[in-house]
């Protein structure tokens, strides 16, 4: 009995053992392994572009085309087969939409007809109606005599009555005046002492930033995300690129100028941008290329660093403070 109590315990021991495992080698994958990039793109007579990027040797693919002016293609495949495609995407979308609005043109259709119809049966009905109610009103008309109204007891009002009621309704419009004129001054006032407070919470405000951001934790914490951000910038932009470029102007001192200029800027594209210069007609062609790599690891190794740092949790912590 106890040895099989320890073969199941040993058998869920190697299962969990190995779940762990491959939980484990999923994530060093998804952190270590790069999502690999490359594109290429020329100017002539139009811009034709081509982008790709894979993961896991091609595993999973996405794949983006852009050519003179047309729709830009996006493709993605996992282990090879397509799972989405935006051009096949939007052909489905057009063809739903012309049937239904070609159900809703037949609906409408039958709609009008009932509708009009409807009206006519209406009509019919109406003019029916109106017929039996003008015969019902002559009958009336002829049925009843004209007579003289009787003039009533209280139509001639008492003069007193009406002055004092005129005096009261003056002084009542005086003292609505005079209210609105007070709280009118009354309003002035309270706006002003408003405006004034809120300057004057603005000015404390701007105050304690000023002091947050002159502190020295402050400028270690920025000094921290800028490195960091220089430190993504550099993994995520491409290793290699070539562009070559054709390039020229009428004015032949505009091209000496853009010559200058990459002569200048040299120490930092070390030749991989290449000027076939034209100086008596204006040229504009080209190609580049370029691909690189990058990985989970990078950005989580940023987030990490700027998590645990203490300046940056300190400049968190004042922040709330004067939020609240």
């Amino acid at each position: 009995m106890v040895s099989i109590l320890l073969t199941v315990l040993k058998m869920i021991g190697i299962t969990i053992l190995i779940i762990l495992g491959l939980i484990l080698f999923i994530l060093l994958l998804a952190l270590f392994v790069p999502v690999r990039y490359r594109g290429n793109g020329s100017y002539q007579n139009g811009f034709t572009a081509k982008l790709r990027a894979s993961w896991l040797l091609h595993m999973i693919s996405i794949r983006g085309v852009y050519q003179n002016e047309q729709p830009f293609c996006v493709n993605l495949k996992i282990f090879g087969i397509t799972i989405y495609d935006n051009l096949r995407a939007d052909s489905k979308k057009a063809k739903h939409k012309k049937a239904k609005s070609t159900k809703n043109k037949t609906e409408s259709a039958g709609e009008i007809q009932a509708a009009s119809l409807e009206n006519h049966s209406s009509e019919d009905m109406f003019s029916k109606d109106d017929s039996l109610g003008e015969a019902q009103s002559e009958d009336l008309c002829k049925d009843t005599p004209t007579g003289t109204r009787k003039p009533a007891a209280n139509d001639l009002p008492d003069e007193s009555v009406n002055d004092r009621n005129k005096k009261l309704g003056i002084v009542q419009k005086i003292k609505n005046i005079l209210t609105k004129f007070v709280n009118f001054f009354k309003n002035i006032k309270f706006t002003f002492h408003k405006v004034c407070d809120t300057i004057m919470k603005i000015k404390d405000n701007i105050n304690y930033y000023l002091k947050v951001l002159q502190s020295d934790s402050t400028k270690r914490a920025l000094s921290l995300c800028q490195k960091q951000f220089m430190y993504i910038l550099r993994k995520i932009l491409p290793q290699k690129y070539r562009v070559n470029l054709h390039l020229g102007f009428d004015d032949p001192a505009v091209m000496g100028e853009v010559l200058a200029v990459w002569g200048m800027l040299y120490p930092l594209h070390q030749g991989n941008i290449d000027i076939q210069p034209e100086f008596e007609q204006t040229v504009m062609e080209g190609n580049f290329s370029f691909q690189g790599h990058v990985s989970a690891f990078v950005f989580v190794r940023a987030a990490c660093i700027l998590f645990f740092d203490k300046d940056i949790k300190r400049l968190f912590k004042h922040l709330r403070r004067s939020e609240t």
